[in-house]
């Protein structure tokens, strides 16, 4: 007994090894179709939105150019006079940087107004104006591309049209170093602290700035798979939308009605938020409780400038994600999880026989290791770690769900499997003739069962030990079962006796094989010297044919053929005897 509950356990955990290797093989091999891709970077969205609110950004403020500005105005683009007045009044208070996040590349208004705005330009180097660096592009004002006063204002898109990547800086076709406007002008700012960048020239392209370091991430990083990573680019830690930023209208600015000091020692963003202008872009905010709002590229700016400027001043933790072989080692670790758990409480489920248990075993062994495992990752993501989550899950389930199924399976072996020799035991084979009797009798085919019974075996307990026989009945069990058909059964019917049950075989076939059976077993040579009728071990048989004795039940058929044993006995033992028809009266 002790060697079939060892020989179970290691079935089990050999199960267990096999069924987590495989799952996170599965999943693993539907990672690298980017099938996950799009769940982990709405997993991550989710983070964002579910994070406490960030303070607002003290050091950024943003001119809104909207709808009730452009109907002010009565124009647009907005004239090289109109946007001269705005930038003195706004150069006026001293900010550290202005960024220009509009489009500007033809003078617009009369000649006096384009010549106040080339010698405002020229004369505050603090202006930087906006080009398209990528794909098809849009140069800034002549002026400020000849003073070297412009920056790239490209954004990163994601497949499913969002963005989550701040482009920090690309080299272009000629290797000039192109700055996103958001880098340009936090590295103005700092400079005012006397904190510079520094490269270095390690693997991962790391720069320091301040208290922080920033690290290009991978085309394999987080949840992307083969991510187009041109350029030096890194995960946006969001800071928020409009509501996060001091923030006023161009109207404004223009009437003077905001404070002397709005833009002191500041960095100041100029761009649109009007609708007709179509500088919107889907960000992690954009949820469907939010019916998709949008964010204007200008706030998307001011995020990723706030983040390099908080991360050097404050150490404000960055988003990274971990190599690619980190993500593979989690899916495994959770695939184990998932089977450890699920076959830890489906033991449990089975030792206790209570009913709750099979809501416990679903509850600890899938929900409490999933609500873990988003619980783990999300609070690692605060602190600047972003972990995949659905492929590790998927592989916790999947694992769980595997495990339940083979550990059922394994049960169902055991209640129906002798646990001494191997073969179906008693419940089993009650059930199989059961089946097979009436389908026989439905399809008018013969069936024979066969009962065996090894002769003398008492005695030969009583002469070689209960060890001895216990050896000698998996040997008889292991021969009977080699002499029939894979579709036959051999059962062990109680303690010395076996039963064979052969379906669509006739009577003097069944007979046939029960002397193959008498004589495999004789052939054995097993020594039994208290035996009366050989000096090996031997059997008896009692064959019943369906079709013979005209049985109508499965006791019937059984009675039949222990009749016909009992007469093999009389006889003599070591032999074969068929049930006759006269047997039924």
């Amino acid at each position: 007994m002790i060697w079939s509950t060892i020989k179970l356990r290691a079935w089990q955990l050999r199960g267990l090894f096999l069924i987590a290797t495989s799952v996170s093989g599965l999943v693993l091999l539907g990672g690298f179709t980017s099938v996950y891709e799009s769940y982990e970077l709405s997993t991550l969205d989710l983070w964002f939105r579910l994070r406490y609110s960030e303070e607002e950004e003290s050091r950024i403020a943003v001119v809104n150019i909207g709808e009730s500005d452009i109907r002010a105005l009565n124009e647009w683009p907005i004239s090289d006079e109109k946007l001269t007045d705005l930038l003195e009044l706004i150069i006026e208070q001293q900010p550290r940087a202005i960024g220009l996040d509009i489009y500007r590349d033809l003078p617009q208004g009369d000649i006096l107004g384009q010549e106040r705005l080339k010698k405002l330009f020229t004369a505050n180097p603090q202006i930087i104006g906006v080009e398209k660096a990528v794909g098809e592009e849009i140069r800034s004002s002549p002026t400020l591309r000849k003073l070297g006063q412009t920056a790239m204002a490209d954004l990163v898109i994601d497949r499913d049209s969002r963005i989550r990547r701040g482009l920090m800086s690309v080299r272009t076709t000629d290797g000039k170093i192109v700055l996103g406007l958001a880098t340009r002008l936090a590295l103005m700012y700092l400079a005012e602290e006397n904190i510079y960048l520094q490269a270095t020239e390690d693997e991962q392209e790391r720069v320091f700035l301040g208290k922080a370091s920033f690290s290009s991430i991978s085309k394999n990083e987080g949840a992307y798979v083969n991510a187009d990573v041109g350029g030096y680019q890194v995960i946006l830690n969001w800071r928020g939308g409009q509501d996060k930023f001091i923030h006023t209208s161009l109207e404004k600015v223009l009437k003077r009605e905001i404070s002397p000091d709005f833009f002191e020692d500041k960095i100041v963003l100029i761009g649109s938020t009007a609708h007709s202008l179509n500088d919107f872009f889907y960000t992690p905010y954009s949820s469907y409780r939010s019916n998709l709002k949008q964010m204007s590229g200008v706030y998307i700016h001011s995020n990723l400038a706030s983040q390099i400027i908080s991360s050097a001043l404050d150490g404000r933790t960055s988003i990274k994600g971990i190599p690619e072989t980190g993500e593979w080692f989690l899916v495994v670790i959770w695939s184990f999880i998932g089977a450890g758990s699920g076959l830890i409480f489906l033991e449990k489920q089975l030792l206790e026989r209570s009913s709750l248990l099979s809501f416990k075993s679903i509850t600890f062994g899938i929900i409490i290791p999933a609500c873990i495992l988003f619980g783990t990752n999300y609070s690692l993501f605060l602190t600047g770690l972003w972990l995949p989550t659905i492929a590790p899950c998927l592989s916790l389930l999947l694992s769980a769900i595997a495990i339940n199924s083979y550990y059922h399976q394994g049960q169902t072996k055991l209640a129906f499997t002798d646990g001494l020799t191997q073969i179906a035991n008693r419940h089993f084979f009650d059930r199989y003739l059961q089946q097979k009797l009436l389908h026989c009798q439905k399809s008018n085919q013969d069936l024979v069962i066969i009962l065996c019974d090894v002769d003398f075996f008492k005695q030969y307990n009583d002469t070689y030990g209960h060890q001895a026989g216990d050896k000698c009945l998996v040997k008889v069990a292991q021969t009977v079962q080699d002499c029939i058909r894979e579709s036959d059964l051999a059962a062990r019917y109680g303690g010395e006796e076996f039963v064979v049950v052969l379906p669509n075989v006739d009577s003097n076939r069944g007979v046939l094989i029960a002397d193959r059976i008498r004589s495999e077993i004789a052939n054995m040579q097993i020594s039994h010297e208290s035996s009366q009728v050989s000096s090996v071990v031997s059997v008896s048989c009692g064959i019943s044919s369906l079709r013979i004795t005209q049985a109508t039940s499965s006791e019937e058929l059984i009675a039949h053929a222990d009749s016909a044993l009992y007469k093999a006995k009389q006889q003599g033992r070591d032999r074969a005897v068929l049930a006759e028809p006269k047997e039924v009266e």
